[in-house]
This record gives structure tokens, sequence and C-alpha cells, in this order.
């Protein structure tokens, strides 16, 4: 018995034309939601334990130290970026609402 194959687009997954919004005050910034500051302080802790897991590699001879050190390097310099670029813009926003509610 032979099957047939139908192909169906996904509506939902295909883009949808947007209608051009008209120009207006952009509304007063929204608190920073709490999900916000734990998923910060989750991706610290994850950095952090990474961190931590490579130094420990290091003082196993199985690996080369010089390899895992340059890792570690690079890991250290991501997690000082991520920092780098949210906590400004935390900044702003909480700024943003102080000046929004005064």
């Amino acid at each position: 018995m032979a099957t047939n194959k139908v192909k169906r687009s996904i509506h939902l997954a295909q883009l949808q034309p947007q209608a051009p919004q008209p120009n207006h005050k952009p509304a007063a910034p929204a608190p920073v939601r709490p999900h916000v500051f734990y998923a910060i302080a989750e991706l610290n802790a994850g950095l952090e334990k990474a961190i931590q897991n490579l130094q420990a590699l290091q003082n196993n001879s199985l690996f080369r130290a010089s390899e895992l050190a340059e890792m570690n390097r690079v890991l250290r310099g991501i997690h000082a970026r991520a920092n780098r670029q949210i906590t400004p813009a935390l900044s702003q926003r909480e700024a943003a609402n102080h000046h929004a509610s005064s």
C-alpha cells in the first residue's frame, strides 16, 4: 500500500508580514523582572564553576596544562565581557525606572 506524503506548511513558524507601527512615544521602561536577575546569577555561577573545573583539570597530568590554561583564560574573558555588557544595561534600565517613577 502506497503512502501519500503531503507537505504541509507550518503557519505558526513562518514570519508574518507586520503592519507599520504608528510613531508614538514608547511606554515607560518596565522594571527588570526577577527571572532576568536569576538568569544572570545562573550565568555567573556556571562560568565560575567551569573556571574552577578547568583549574582542577590543569592539576591533572593527564591533560596538557598549557591548553587548559588557555581555555581558562578565554573563559575568564567571556565571563568578564558578559558582565561588562550586562551591568550597564541593568543600570540604565533601573535609572530610567527611577526617573519615570519620580
